[in-house]
């Protein structure tokens, strides 16, 4: 019986690899140039399905340098605008632009490589504390993600695990 579920599971992971993307870069798309930080939502209307829009007529704009925090209820549209904002999900109607670039007129990579997202749920992998903070760019020196850690208010707390930035972390701490 264990093959047979084994065999049913495959089946269903293949058929999802199969699908392939939802988002698809312009055949025409360009490279982002290095963000200035202005970001600026223009009439953005989304919904996961044509029957039910999550998100109606946002306008919303962010300065370089300036904080913005979306704060609101389960299923106010928080995460969704966040997913829009790395082109995860492509707007129904409106348009989001980094300093004036339409983003569904970049490239997603060239998007994507400059941004870092802290998720509300929190996850580690069976490693080191290093190991986990290079997860997001294998190639990271030592003295980066030491800075990384540093950036995010982690290396004294690091630095007072037994083995540092060696100590054995896993997937429930």
């Amino acid at each position: 019986r264990s093959s047979d579920l084994t065999m049913a599971s495959s089946e269903r992971v293949f058929n999802l690899l199969d699908l392939g993307p939802t988002v698809k870069d312009h055949p025409d798309a360009k490279n982002l140039p290095p963000i200035m930080g202005e970001v600026r939502f223009d009439n953005v209307s989304f919904g996961y399905d044509d029957h039910h829009l999550i998100l109606q007529d946002i306008d919303l704009e962010a300065r370089p340098g300036q904080r913005i925090a979306l704060v609101g209820e389960t299923g106010a549209g928080k995460s969704t605008i966040i997913r829009l904002l790395t082109r995860l999900y492509d707007i129904g109607e409106g348009s989001i632009t980094f300093d004036g670039h339409d983003i569904r007129e970049m490239s997603q990579a060239s998007l994507r490589q400059q941004m870092g997202i802290v998720l509300q749920d929190t996850f580690l992998f069976t490693g080191t504390i290093e190991d986990n903070i290079r997860y997001g760019r294998l190639d990271a020196t030592a003295e980066e993600i030491i800075a990384t850690a540093k950036a995010v208010g982690a290396h004294e707390f690091i630095m007072k695990m037994p083995d540092g930035y060696q100590s054995e972390v896993g997937e429930n701490g």
